[in-house]
């Protein structure tokens, strides 16, 4: 699909882009204005476009589209290409309900993952009513999610044990390859000195004004070289400059740190209590662990 779209296909895309932030269907009209294209000329495209997926298009009191997930992630992969962040995409390695990953080479950097978010489609409602992503059209939303992931692994990379983030353009995200497995997928020797290593990952989160807001077993990585902590869309940075990037105050922010956090901690102790039996103390963890 990504060879079949036209010059003027990608500029319709840009277009469509720059103006979801402020409509749900993006009027044909701005779109050709924009793309500096007829307007006959744009809605044929976006039809076409809407026929392979990339759109989806709606008669309101005028002729508007969308992006779809593909279709997003499609431009968002063009945007890292144009920058030379991503030179070829390989096989898809995995797929959860809010992000599809795959591996890709670039030029700059080696072998890397490409993670695509998706916030929506069934759990968009959901979504909505737990986190702080307002009323917005979830192509806005998966965005965002992006972005706050991308934000936070260069907030901690350096003094945390994550992927290094390389790029980030739409709802894509490029970061290092880890070569590791999900926690609850290994049986470990040594349960103790890896549960250590995860609070005093948690520690130092929390010194860099971090809290991970979904931490398990299933984003945490694990080798015999070490342990990686990823998936960092729901993150909570606690900065007054966050208040920019929210709805929420920057009390409100806290006050949710403080419920994601304890959410965080006891989801692992409980995970290591039921696997390794193994039994700490929430509160003396998280009082260990706490700096806000």
């Amino acid at each position: 699909m990504y060879k079949k779209i036209s010059k003027n296909g990608w500029k319709v895309l840009s277009s469509i882009f720059h103006y979801m932030w402020e409509y749900e269907f993006v009027p044909s009209e701005l779109i050709a204005k924009r793309s500096g294209l007829p307007q006959e000329k744009v809605e044929s495209i976006l039809r076409k476009l809407a026929g392979e997926g990339v759109l989806t298009t709606k008669q309101l009191s005028y002729f508007g589209a969308a992006f779809t997930f593909f279709g997003l992630s499609l431009f968002s992969l063009k945007r890292l290409v144009s920058k030379g962040v991503i030179s070829m995409i390989g096989n898809k390695m995995g797929e959860g309900k809010e992000s599809m990953v795959y591996n890709a080479i670039s030029d700059k950097y080696g072998e890397v993952i490409i993670k695509f978010h998706r916030v929506g489609y069934p759990s968009f409602k959901k979504v909505k009513e737990k986190r702080d992503y307002g009323s917005l059209h979830f192509t806005v939303l998966t965005v965002r999610s992006a972005r706050n992931e991308f934000r936070v692994l260069k907030k901690l990379v350096g003094f945390v044990s994550v992927p290094k983030p390389y790029g980030w353009e739409g709802n894509a995200v490029v970061m290092e390859l880890i070569d590791g497995k999900e926690l609850f997928k290994v049986r470990l020797t040594n349960p103790e000195e890896v549960l250590d290593m995860i609070i005093e990952e948690v520690r130092i989160m929390c010194e860099r004004k971090v809290v991970h807001g979904d931490l398990s077993q299933y984003n945490i990585l694990v080798s015999s070289e070490g342990l990686w902590i990823i998936d960092f869309p729901q993150a909570i940075v606690l900065e007054e400059e966050s208040e920019e990037l929210s709805s929420l105050s920057f009390k409100e922010l806290k006050n949710l740190a403080n419920e994601l956090l304890e959410r965080d901690v006891k989801n692992i102790l409980n995970y290591f209590e039921r696997t390794y039996n193994i039994k700490r103390d929430p509160k003396e963890v998280l009082n260990y662990v706490k700096f806000f």
